[in-house]
């Protein structure tokens, strides 16, 4: 998932990413991920990517489950 965009509401209250999967689609599919938590949100860095995993039900918006930073590996 490659974050574009990162937000919260007016009352800090719900923060938020807007992030697309690069491996599959284009920031013309980017869409918006509600992060329950304000630490993680807070490590998040735009134009980043990460490993994620997120979920929806029924008409809420889409929950971050679990993200976790793209370890590179230095090449031999």
């Amino acid at each position: 998932m490659k974050i574009m965009e990162k937000g919260h509401s007016d009352n800090y209250k719900e923060y938020w990413i807007k992030a697309y999967d690069p491996n599959n689609d284009t920031e013309e599919d980017a869409f918006k991920i509600v992060v329950n938590e304000e630490m993680a949100w807070n490590l998040m860095e735009e134009n980043k990517e990460y490993f994620t995993t997120y979920s929806k039900e029924g008409n809420y918006p889409w929950i971050l489950d679990q993200i976790e930073q793209i370890k590179i590996e230095p090449q031999k």
